[in-house]
């Protein structure tokens, strides 16, 4: 049986992921800090979760010193993330230090311990869960942008470094998620009935792993938005701007 792991495993997209990987025939082993959510999943997936907090150095040693120990990994998948949304200005130091530190630094760090330890499966699939932004911007949130790009710029090298291994690399820049997260940093939530449900992302993701892409932008409407952010990026800046601060 293959074994996947996915960080922020217990809600939103994690959570819809690990569902869909059980379903697939997975082994899942979830990554959250979130320990009475994880204890109900457990049994109801069959899953296993290694309890972390990963914006702490204790907290990915954790994790990389389990999954150490557990059997070899077929895909990892680098979901957990923060926000820390409002004017910058008015972001403290340790919001945005806590944002780099899971959003960022720790899919880094886990990533080097694991292909240190000869934990990935020859074949295997790394996925990390950038955003949208990364085309399109992101005014009121600059830490939680600067992590995405980080991240999809550190899996760019990274596959080309891992390419002989034959170690397959996806970043995914998902737009707006029907999910408990994108409700708490959203200025507007009247329209969320337009975001993409998780569970759609979910299988976009699994898509994309079995035909080993490397970029995925799921979603007419988010490939739309990330070919304007590229080709027209201050029409897209004005109209983030618009829609993020002007809210607020």
């Amino acid at each position: 049986m293959k074994h996947a792991v996915i960080t922020g495993a217990a809600n939103g997209i994690g959570e819809a992921l690990a569902r869909r990987l059980v379903r697939a025939g997975y082994s899942v082993t979830g990554v959250d800090v979130d320990a009475n959510r994880a204890a109900d999943l457990e049994p109801e997936l069959g899953a296993r979760f290694v309890i972390a907090d990963l914006s702490t150095d204790s907290g990915v040693v954790r994790v990389n010193d389990r999954l150490a120990s557990m059997d070899t990994i077929d895909v990892l998948i680098h979901n957990a993330g923060i926000n820390a949304v409002r004017r910058f200005p008015h972001v403290g130091m340790t919001d945005q230090e806590k944002v780099v530190a899971i959003n960022f630094q720790a899919p880094m760090v886990l990533t080097a311990g694991l292909l240190e330890a000869d934990r990935i499966a020859p074949g295997g699939s790394l996925v990390f869960v950038s955003s949208l932004s990364h085309y399109v911007s992101y005014p009121g949130a600059a830490a939680y942008a600067a992590t995405k790009s980080g991240l999809a710029s550190y899996a760019r090298s990274l596959s080309v470094a891992l390419a002989p291994r034959e170690i397959h690399v996806m970043t995914v820049f998902p737009g707006p998620t029907r999910t408990a997260h994108a409700r708490r940093y959203s200025p507007d939530n009247s329209r969320e009935e337009k975001r993409m449900p998780p569970e759609d992302l979910a299988e976009a993701i699994l898509r994309g792993i079995e035909k080993r892409r490397r970029l995925l932008v799921p979603g007419f409407g988010n490939r739309t938005a990330a070919f304007l952010g590229a080709w027209c990026p201050r029409v897209v800046e004005r109209v983030m701007r618009r829609a993020m601060l002007e809210k607020n």
